[in-house]
């Protein structure tokens, strides 16, 4: 038994764990897709591929973290590192794989969020996931956010080529830009926290967005045992008193706001 499985079988004592349960389950083992969501996934995964054979280099404009070992300081992280990288290593590293992808398709199919803000574009691959998910839904529209220009201009394409017109790709620093994106489109009923990767930024962020959720929403962090910096924040995120689901994956951490609920369930 998996580990991944071990926690769906422990979520079981409340009707929202079951319902979170049910879209990883569904996501991570691509059960349950209609065709009209295999026709999407299809067609998402053929523009995955092509990235991944394409040669062309791209300069990024890294305003995070960059390794776990790299430390950079906060006016390093703000003023941005320069490389040049090959669209298919960035795809294979820094894109989602496609189970983790699903798993956000199938919260968003879940929970139905009007809005969803996603801090991370890349390659606009797992922003048309959920962008997707909320057309499938019938409502719902995606506002993410990316530092890089080139990936933003790439992320607009690989949008716009799958027809995909419900996702609005924000150019800048989240840090400059975070607050605006939360005020111009409150409430705010689903986030993805995949970006920056710096223990205070990701609790900053985490901060900054609380105020303009709604009494239910869905938080997901993206490579919460990353470091042990990325480690400490989900720690920090997930003891609050507003966060009542919590869900460690290893490699995501998804958290569910309720205030009807009177109990923190951990997993």
């Amino acid at each position: 038994m998996t580990s991944i499985q071990m926690i769906l079988n422990q979520m079981n004592d409340s009707e929202l764990s079951k319902r979170v349960a049910s879209a990883i389950n569904d996501g991570y083992h691509s059960n349950n897709l209609s065709s009209e969501e295999k026709h999407w996934i299809t067609k998402i995964e053929d523009i995955r591929k092509l990235l991944s054979e394409s040669n062309e280099m791209v300069e990024i404009v890294d305003y995070g973290a960059g390794m776990p070992q790299s430390n950079r300081s906060e006016n390093e992280m703000y003023e941005g590192t320069e490389w040049v990288g090959m669209i298919s290593n960035i795809v294979k590293t820094c894109s989602k794989s496609q189970k983790w992808d699903l798993i956000l398709f199938k919260l968003i199919r879940e929970f139905k969020p009007l809005v969803a803000v996603e801090l991370g574009t890349c390659l606009g691959i797992s922003a048309a996931y959920q962008a997707v998910a909320q057309k499938l839904n019938k409502q719902g529209k995606l506002i993410t956010l990316e530092g890089s220009p080139s990936f933003v201009d790439l992320s607009r394409k690989n949008l716009q080529q799958l027809g995909i017109d419900n996702a609005l790709v924000v150019t800048g620093r989240f840090q400059d830009n975070l607050i605006d994106v939360l005020e111009n489109n409150k409430p705010i009923d689903y986030v993805f926290i995949d970006g920056h990767h710096d223990e205070l930024a990701t609790i900053s962020y985490f901060e900054q967005i609380l105020p303009y959720l709604t009494p239910q929403a869905v938080i997901v962090l993206d490579d919460i045992n990353w470091s042990d910096g990325m480690l400490s924040a989900w720690k920090t995120i997930i003891s609050s008193e507003i966060i009542k689901i919590s869900v460690d994956l290893k490699e995501i951490g998804i958290c569910v706001i309720d205030r009807d609920i009177k109990h923190k369930h951990v997993y």
